[in-house]
């Protein structure tokens, strides 16, 4: 009976401190989601990160992390005098960050429409992922070595894999290898005595690169990593691929959840399969996602979600310094930033191409100089195919790809996917790259002379 009664007191005692502990954290702390949603704010849960992620009403984003002493607001960090700490489901936090926020809506709406002053409408889309969840993520265009029709589109699942696409859309093959974010392509990795085209992708499941070779006639893909690349971040997340015109080297470019930036050199181990060794590594103060490489001029643009994007060498050895190229305005970007591609052309202009996912529009820059922003399209819904929201990947290809798309191909993620009034799964939309450029009033270039197996070295001016 001793021992039954000593168990059960102390369970009790163990239980009262709970209730006092949280009492406690009650009192210190004011609970996250009541005080925001009363300002007219929306809050998410992201589970694997243990953080709330937020949108004030107006169109400020922020967030907060169980166990951490600050909050991030505009892409700015703040001092919190206590840890957030969720209690009993509910997420408590300092009153630094609602002061902050009561300061930022004091400012008013900042969040009209990007000044988009052109629209098109998508040619095709391709079939719908199998998740109803938040899934389709980010697409590559693989350009057939003799047959530019038979390019395919292939595509990240976060839901469970990689999906690859023809040019009518159609799902052509499905591999279920894990929670894939990003991708991307390049051709002509020295391996096992030959050369081959590699597709490589970071999956969040294992906390990898995976790397895989891409069948040149049907485009089937085949793994073909030595070791597992493992990354040292906390959780991989944004992914470019980059082939230096410099060295001829092949690198992965991998952004985290967390700031984290990887570089990876990709090799041949000796055997004929892929080993990555980590080459450099830089922090960004807040979560970043797009990347893209410029393979003529050895540079690099990051994309800092609620910041801005920056530029910075792609070389291993060539250091660390950023320039901010353009920040996050409510106007010409409106967090987050997410997809970056690049268009290119044979006398080396060309342009850079970024996705404001808060105004659902796509930021066109000059690829050289100061890289001037030069205006922004919308996808919208045409009599076939509904237009894009949201977005997170893109591609462009300026090649032609044939009878369907003679003057290059624009491939988008679709957030929200409608056919007429009925919401499906989340996919990729597919535009003319000409519609694009002949929309604009200074039209913007079409050449589909480069061809991104044949990529020549530039130096920048």
């Amino acid at each position: 009976m001793k021992t039954t009664f000593k168990m059960i007191a102390g369970s009790a005692l163990a239980a009262l401190l709970l209730m006092q502990s949280s009492a406690l954290a009650a009192e210190e702390r004011l609970p996250l989601r009541s005080q925001l949603e009363a300002t007219g704010a929306s809050v998410t849960w992201e589970v694997s990160t243990n953080t709330a992620l937020f949108t004030l009403k107006n169109g400020v984003k922020g967030s907060v992390t169980v166990g951490k002493k600050e909050y991030v607001l505009g892409g700015k960090s703040g001092k919190l005098s206590n840890e957030v700490v969720n209690v009993e489901g509910s997420l408590m936090v300092s009153a630094e960050l609602f002061q902050a926020v009561k300061e930022s809506d004091a400012q008013g709406e900042t969040k009209p429409a990007a000044p988009t002053s052109v629209q098109v409408q998508a040619d095709a889309e391709t079939g719908v992922v199998e998740s109803s969840s938040d899934a389709a993520d980010d697409p590559a265009v693989w350009v057939h070595p003799s047959d530019a029709s038979k390019s395919k589109i292939i595509a990240t699942n976060k839901g469970g894999g990689v999906l690859v696409y023809d040019l009518d859309g159609k799902q052509v093959q499905s591999y279920t290898i894990g929670k894939m974010n990003n991708i991307d392509v390049r051709y002509g990795l020295p391996l096992g005595g030959a050369k081959v085209d590699i597709v490589a992708a970071t999956n969040r499941t294992t906390n990898t690169v995976d790397v895989f070779s891409i069948n040149p006639e049907t485009g089937a893909l085949t793994n073909i990593v030595d070791k597992p690349i493992h990354s040292d971040m906390g959780e991989v997340y944004g992914f470019s691929l980059y082939h230096s015109t410099r060295t001829d080297k092949f690198y992965a470019l991998v952004l985290g959840k967390n700031g984290e930036f990887e570089q990876y050199e990709l090799k041949d181990n000796g055997s004929g399969k892929v080993e990555g060794k980590k080459v450099r590594d830089y922090k960004f103060k807040t979560q970043a996602e797009g990347l893209v490489a410029d393979d003529e001029y050895g540079v690099m643009y990051l994309a800092e979600e609620d910041v801005a994007i920056w530029k910075m060498n792609a070389e291993p050895d060539g250091g660390n310094d950023v320039v901010k190229l353009a920040e996050v305005d409510n106007k010409t970007l409106t967090a987050d930033i997410e997809g970056l591609t690049i268009y290119y052309t044979a006398d080396g202009k060309g342009y850079l191409l970024a996705s404001s996912q808060g105004s659902s529009t796509y930021a066109v820059y000059n690829r050289t100089g100061k890289n001037e922003y030069l205006g922004s399209f919308a996808v919208t819904d045409g009599a076939q195919v509904d237009g894009t929201s949201g977005t997170d990947g893109i591609d462009v290809i300026g090649l032609s790809l044939g009878a369907k798309y003679p003057n290059g191909l624009f491939v988008t993620q679709d957030d929200e996917n409608f056919e007429k009034t009925e919401k499906l799964n989340q996919n990729f939309k597919m535009v003319s790259w000409d519609k694009i450029a002949k929309a604009f009033a200074e039209p913007l270039t079409i050449d589909t002379s480069v061809n991104p197996r044949n990529f020549v070295k530039r130096e920048v001016k």
